[in-house]
C-alpha cells in the first residue's frame, strides 16, 4: 500500500515561520516534521511514498530526494496552481495507481499502528476510511457520527451551526480505494467541504476507524508545542 502525503499548503497560521520554509519542513526536535512521518512510514512497511506539494516544493524535494537515504522510495506530484485539499489526489492519480492507499496531511505527527487500520478498511471493502479520534478542539474541527459497525452516518463540517452530538474529529488521515478518483473532478476540489460530504451522503461504504493513538497536527503554535512535548516524552 502506498502512502500519499499532502504537503502543498502555505501554513499561513504559522507565518512568519513558513515564509521561506513549507509547514511540513518546520523542525521538531531537530528534524522536519515530515522526516518524523517518513520514519514512521518506514517502520510500518509503507516504503512507497508520494508527496503532493506546491508551495516551496523545491525545499522538500532537495531535502528528501528520491528517499533512498531514508530507506524509502519517494515520488513527487507538484501542483502548478492551487488545487485545494482533494484536487492534488487527482493530479497524482497515475503515480498512485489502482490499489488502496493511505493519505495523510504532511503536517501531522503520526504514531499509529497502520496494519489494523488497513485491515479494517479491507474487511469493510470501503471506498474511504476516515481515521477519527476524540477531538481536543471540537468547536473548530470537522466531526463525524458513526453507527455501531463504524459506518459514517453524518459529517459535520466546521463551523457548526448547531452543537453536534459527537466529539469524534476527522484526524486528517484516510485510507482510500482507487475508486475515489471517480468522485474527484479535475482542477480545484476540497476534501472537507466537497469530497467527503458528497461520498458520505451518496455512498454506503464510507467508514470511521476510531483510535486514540497519537495523531496530532501542528497547524498552530500551541499545537507545535504539544507535539514537541510528545516527542520529548517518548525519549524519556
Amino acid at each position: 500500500m502506498k502512502l500519499v502525503l499532502m504537503a502543498g499548503g502555505k501554513g499561513e497560521r504559522l507565518y512568519p515561520l513558513t515564509k521561506e520554509v513549507p509547514k511540513p519542513m518546520l523542525p521538531l526536535n531537530g528534524k522536519p516534521v515530515l522526516e518524523h512521518t517518513i520514519e514512521w512510514a518506514k517502520q510500518q512497511g509503507l516504503k512507497d511514498i508520494i508527496i503532493c506539494s506546491g508551495y516551496l516544493a523545491h525545499v522538500i524535494e532537495e531535502y528528501f530526494g528520491n528517499g533512498e537515504k531514508f530507506g524509502v522510495n519517494i515520488k513527487y506530484s507538484i501542483e502548478k496552481e492551487k488545487l485545494g485539499t482533494a484536487g492534488p489526489l487527482k493530479l497524482a492519480k497515475e503515480l498512485i495507481g489502482n490499489d488502496n492507499f493511505i493519505m495523510l496531511h504532511a503536517d501531522i505527527l503520526c504514531q499509529i499502528n497502520a496494519k489494523p487500520l488497513m485491515d479494517f478498511h479491507n474487511n469493510n471493502n470501503a471506498l474511504c476510511t476516515l481515521v477519527v479520534h476524540k477531538s481536543s478542539h471540537p468547536e473548530d474541527s470537522d466531526l463525524i457520527e458513526k453507527d455501531e459497525k463504524g459506518k459514517i452516518v453524518k459529517f459535520w463540517k466546521k463551523p457548526h451551526s448547531e452543537k453536534p452530538n459527537t466529539e469524534l474529529g476527522n484526524s486528517g488521515m484516510h485510507v482510500f480505494s482507487s475508486k475515489i478518483f471517480n468522485f474527484i473532478p479535475d482542477g480545484k476540489y476540497s476534501m472537507e467541504n466537497e469530497l467527503l460530504p458528497n461520498i458520505i451522503e451518496t455512498q454506503n461504504n464510507v467508514f470511521a476507524y476510531h483510535t486514540e493513538e497519537f495523531l496530532k497536527d501542528m497547524g498552530t503554535f500551541d499545537r507545535i508545542k504539544q507535539v514537541e512535548e510528545k516527542l520529548k516524552s517518548n525519549k524519556e
